[in-house]
């Protein structure tokens, strides 16, 4: 029995239970293959090898089951999840070993926020912590979370409370967030001027707070144009395009905007990661360094 699971391990391709997980995360062969990289074909490919290989059905195809992973393809995304995880968590654990606090915190951060002393905490970390570098990509808050439920992403920063028990979520701060208008043609009847929003505005979504809000206000133009961040959406109101919601703080300063005389709206913001999902040392160093620089409250 050892030596057939020897020859399992052996013999199973790691790429195809990664491709795999994707294809359960998009619910699509065409929606992985564009996230992968790779053409539609090679992923049907990869999705038969599998099957073929475990000797299982993994994936339904066709009616309304479409793309529902069968029983046997929800216990191997998990288990695939599980793998992943600790695969990504590899380099971190390197570098922990190494002895030397060294790699990449990457930092998803919701299009709608603007964090003015984020930049400074950044140079400081780094004063302290040379050898890390940063990244900071733009999202909607619904799908950083998912990325961090998926263990696809390790901090987040977002303005959403989220169910699931496995997301940890810290209070940063609250943003007050005004409606503004072009400068020099603002609307002759707000009430009615057309509205830009943010992407991620919908029904149910954490920012359709903002629509409500305008609603509540009296604003009931139509929706002409969604952006996906507070640089698009304020170079919109510039034009005149319309009226919009932006952190206070990010458009007080601009002279090409105006603020509309309505009571403003407040999103909580929260850093969020997966409990399970591995933080190496540079992510470690960066939240005590936010909390020890009034960037994090410290936990209770």
């Amino acid at each position: 029995m050892t030596a057939l699971l020897d020859k399992f391990a052996n013999q199973l391709d790691w790429n195809l239970l990664r491709t795999f997980m994707v294809i359960v995360q998009e619910r699509s062969i065409t929606l992985a293959a564009h996230r992968l990289s790779v053409t539609q074909p090679s992923v049907s490919a990869a999705l038969r090898r599998l099957e073929e290989r475990l000797e299982r059905r993994l994936i339904e195809r066709g009616g309304a089951a479409a793309f529902q992973p069968t029983a046997a393809g929800e216990v191997l995304y998990r288990h695939c999840a599980d793998i992943y995880g600790i695969v990504t968590a590899l380099p971190k654990a390197l570098d922990a070993a190494h002895g030397v606090v060294q790699g990449i915190v990457t930092l998803h951060i919701s299009g709608h926020i603007h964090w003015p002393e984020l930049p400074a905490l950044i140079a400081g970390y780094r004063q302290d912590y040379p050898l890390v570098r940063f990244r900071v990509k733009r999202g909607t808050c619904g799908d950083i979370l998912s990325q961090l439920a998926q263990k696809n992403a390790t901090l987040g920063v977002v303005s959403a409370r989220d169910a699931r028990p496995v997301l940890v979520q810290r209070k940063l701060f609250d943003q007050e967030m005004g409606h503004y208008a072009a400068a020099v043609l603002p609307p002759a009847n707000p009430a009615a001027a057309p509205v830009i929003g943010f992407e991620d505005e919908q029904a149910g979504s954490p920012l359709a707070a903002l629509s409500v809000h305008r609603i509540r206000a009296g604003l009931e133009g139509p929706t002409v144009a969604e952006a996906p961040d507070c640089e698009s959406l304020a170079a919109l109101v510039r034009a005149g395009a319309g009226i919009g919601a932006l952190p206070r703080r990010y458009a007080a300063q601009d002279a090409g905007m105006t603020e509309l005389p309505l009571p403003p709206i407040v999103l909580p913001v929260y850093l969020a990661r997966h409990e399970q999902a591995g933080l190496g040392p540079a992510d470690q160093r960066f939240l005590q360094y936010l909390e020890n620089h009034g960037g994090l409250p410290r936990q209770p």
